[in-house]
């Protein structure tokens, strides 16, 4: 276990990051998984030790971000509304101390929600209020492509996720679900989609930036993207499985054969599918690029390599689209009753390329898609520093990623910044979980930001935190819940709770959003305030030395 974790601090994405207290913790490997508070304990004596006796010794850094452990329970509904009043705020907060304790100067409290832009002004009262009362704030930018955090801007269909039947750009038949019936594309290939995102970003950052100003050091952490998925019909049926959309499907083959915005020089350059996926590279004007880069049809590798039928299995003809190729067919499809996936005349290419529409072990799937649980609960070649997922799974960390950039382009510190991932690995190999994960194509991969090294996920229930630390050790879950649907005096509800806590901290965990405070989800699913929660978080928080967060690493 010792060896395995340090191998991971070197290799995994979050080396750039490694620090002693990465070291420490590692050499402990066997008691980090278990949670057992004496190795914290032994650590920071280690560390204080060392800061008594040598030239090593420091007096305490001022507390920021980077040494502050932050715990902000996600108070919906009344936090936001306008007609909340200065009294209920300060009573809200002076019950969360009473409940979770005071903390101290690197252990803090503090509320969070979805900032929905527009509502600067109630920011900036709530933000007066927690100033003087010494709590912080997390802020959720609900840039998502499902339940309404993007919608199609234009009226283009091809702007939705298209599904494997070739049958409905809808989504499932019955009512909206919001992660279903109308989600749109998340592929990069969408420009309309991509300009209102920009949009959207510019708007929402520049509101964050005008509160940040007002009052430095109360929003603390930068939430985004709340769950970021495909949508989830194909947990249901193999026919509703996503993104089939011609602006997807372009991009699957551009991201196999590095062309297009994969191309080298272009804007996602070095972000193409690894020779793991691909066969071995060729050189190109010295550089390396797919075996597929040059090849004039997909039957024809050029003298370079094999070809791609014969790398996959495939019997393509042309790299053209099969359906509604985005050349030759480049005007937005507005007609609700067109032919998704025609067999001839317009919107059909005969031999053209097309995205896997029978789910298999083949290597043509993998390409398109790995999941954890279908391939005997593993990870893929190359993780953690460079996993080979599939396009699917590659699609919605993009995604991710792409938000966090736009984010930091509009001048947001990218040392605040967080996702806000589904960890499909941990749904189970159950059929209900194996097929959630499926449909999904999100990962803990996809919350990993290498802008900043940091892992955000959401998770109700049990967590190893070595399947966060593969990817890095600053991490936080940002809708958390130990137990859902225990009792909330329930004892092992307050064990769980605290174990957990000693146990994600000393492996890094820097924020926690624990959910729900003080609205009508708090209660029978999600105990939190007024329940063993709250008195496991007292006495961790009444635990934790008034030191560096990362000195409890």
């Amino acid at each position: 276990m010792m060896t395995d974790n340090m191998e991971n601090l070197k290799s995994g994405p979050g080396r750039q990051r490694l620090t002693r207290r990465h070291v420490l913790a590692a050499s402990a490997g066997a008691i980090l998984a278990s949670g057992v508070s004496a190795a914290a304990d032994s650590v920071t004596a280690i560390m204080a030790g060392e800061n008594n006796g040598g030239a090593s010794a420091h007096a305490r850094p001022k507390p920021d971000h980077s040494n502050t452990f932050y715990i902000m329970p996600i108070w919906e509904g009344a936090l936001d509304r306008s007609d909340t009043t200065d009294d209920e705020y300060r009573q809200q907060i002076a019950k969360m101390k009473q409940e979770f304790g005071p903390g101290n100067d690197y252990n803090k409290l503090g509320f969070a929600s979805i900032y929905t832009a527009g509502n600067l002004p109630l920011l900036l009262r709530q933000l007066k209020i927690f100033q003087t009362h010494g709590i912080h704030r997390g802020v959720i930018f609900a840039m998502q492509t499902h339940d309404g955090g993007l919608t199609n801007p234009n009226g283009d269909l091809r702007n939705y996720q298209w599904r494997l039947n070739g049958k409905t750009w809808r989504g499932m038949p019955g009512p909206v679900q919001g992660r279903d019936t109308l989600v749109v594309t998340p592929s990069r290939y969408a420009p309309a989609i991509r300009e209102e995102m920009r949009r959207k970003a510019k708007r929402w950052a520049g509101e964050i930036k005008t509160a940040m100003r007002a009052y430095p050091g109360v929003i603390t952490v930068i939430n985004f993207s709340i769950e970021e998925e495909l949508a989830i019909g194909g947990a249901t049926s193999d026919e509703y499985l996503g993104d089939y959309s011609p602006f997807a499907i372009a991009e699957f083959r551009d991201w196999l054969r590095h062309r297009g915005l994969y191309a080298p020089g272009a804007q996602y350059a070095g972000q193409g599918a690894p020779e793991v996926i691909t066969g071995p590279f060729i050189s190109m004007d010295g550089i390396e690029v797919s075996p597929f880069y040059d090849d004039p049809t997909p039957d024809n590798s050029n003298g370079t390599g094999r070809t791609f039928n014969a790398t996959f299995g495939t019997d393509f003809k042309s790299w053209d689209l099969a359906y509604w190729d985005l050349e030759k067919y480049p005007d937005p499809i507005t007609d609700p009753h067109f032919n998704p996936s025609p067999k001839s005349g317009k919107g059909f290419t005969a031999g053209g390329f097309d995205a896997p529409r029978v789910r298999n072990h083949s290597r043509w799937w993998k390409a398109w898609n790995w999941t954890y649980q279908g391939n005997n609960n593993s990870f893929p070649p190359g993780n953690p520093a460079h996993p080979a997922y599939g396009f699917r799974e590659c699609e919605v960390a993009h995604f991710v990623r792409d938000v966090a950039s736009l984010l930091i382009a509009e001048g947001l510190p990218k040392e605040l910044l967080y996702a806000h991932q589904i960890p499909a690995e941990l749904l189970g190999d159950a059929p209900a979980g194996a097929r959630r994960a499926l449909s999904s194509a999100s990962t803990i991969w996809s919350g990993y930001l290498p802008q900043n090294g940091h892992v955000g996920i959401t998770r109700f229930g049990n967590l190893n935190p070595l399947l966060v630390t593969q990817y890095s050790h600053d991490w936080g879950i940002f809708e958390w819940h130990p137990a859902p649907n225990q009792p909330p005096d329930s004892p092992a509800l307050y064990k769980v709770t605290l174990k957990d806590l000693r146990k994600f901290v000393f492996n890094g965990c820097h924020v926690l959003f624990p959910g729900w405070w003080h609205q009508d989800r708090v209660g029978k699913t999600f105990p939190l305030n007024d329940s063993n929660v709250a008195k496991a978080i007292h006495t961790f928080l009444a635990e934790q030395p008034n030191t560096p967060h990362w000195l409890a690493s």
